[in-house]
């Protein structure tokens, strides 16, 4: 009964042991300051597959809760500004901000199992399901977004995995609005939405909320919130 009680205790410190999630292996970013990132469009290998920059925005996401800032780098391409990307399995790398601080023009080192307001990541479809992989190193500027809508940066970065993945380049994001059903998820009524903003999400085929309607136009009695609802 004792030998099969230390059995019993070996087999389950290993399922623990298999269970601990090993620590980010040591990795540098390809590039070693801000000033040698390449001006060209962000390019290199993901996933054992080349990467090219063909689509670059970034998406801020105020809701409570949800709150961040999403610049997104993809190989993809859409046929109209902040349009749907084909193909639609394109890979992306990614910069995120969690939280609802503003993006700001700054140099900054991200480095693999270290916290910080920013992370880098990538995405890709590996035939059957989307793999993504967090860790990593990376040289990354970033300048504040400008009047007009355009965010600028450049990142050098190689992320923890079998394949040494590594990109690096330039960027020029256009800022586009969240990808999100807003009624269910409680965000600005699409009617508040800049027109800037709705015109590009009916151009993309996205569903766009008419106007407001006006004094002259507006029915003498509101519908119910039950009618809304429906």
């Amino acid at each position: 009964m004792r030998a099969e009680a230390i059995c019993a205790l070996v087999a389950l410190a290993a399922c623990r042991n298999d269970d601990v999630a090993p620590p980010p292996r040591a990795v540098e970013p390809p590039v070693a300051t801000h000033g040698t990132i390449p001006e060209a469009p962000v390019s290199g290998t993901i996933a054992g597959a080349p990467f090219a920059l063909r689509d670059a925005r970034f998406i801020v996401d105020r809701r409570l809760g949800y709150a961040h800032t999403d610049i997104k780098l993809s190989s993809g391409k859409s046929e109209t500004p902040c349009g749907p990307i084909a193909p639609a399995h394109a890979t992306s790398v990614w910069l995120r901000l969690d939280g609802p601080a503003k993006v700001v023009t700054t140099d900054m080192k991200l480095e693999p199992g270290k916290a910080d307001a920013w992370s880098v990541h990538y995405q890709t479809w590996n035939g059957e399901r989307w793999v993504g992989v967090a860790d990593a190193a990376a040289l990354v500027t970033i300048h504040e977004a400008t009047p007009d809508g355009r965010l600028t940066g450049a990142i050098a970065v190689c992320f923890s995995d079998d394949a040494k993945s590594c990109v690096s380049g330039s960027f020029d994001a256009q800022s586009c609005p969240p990808s999100i059903d807003e009624p269910v998820r409680g965000t600005t009524p699409p009617e508040a939405i800049p027109e800037k903003y709705r015109l590009r999400m009916l151009s993309s085929g996205a569903p766009s909320a008419a106007p407001p309607p006006s004094a002259s136009t507006a029915p003498s009695a509101a519908p119910s919130a039950s009618a809304h609802r429906k």
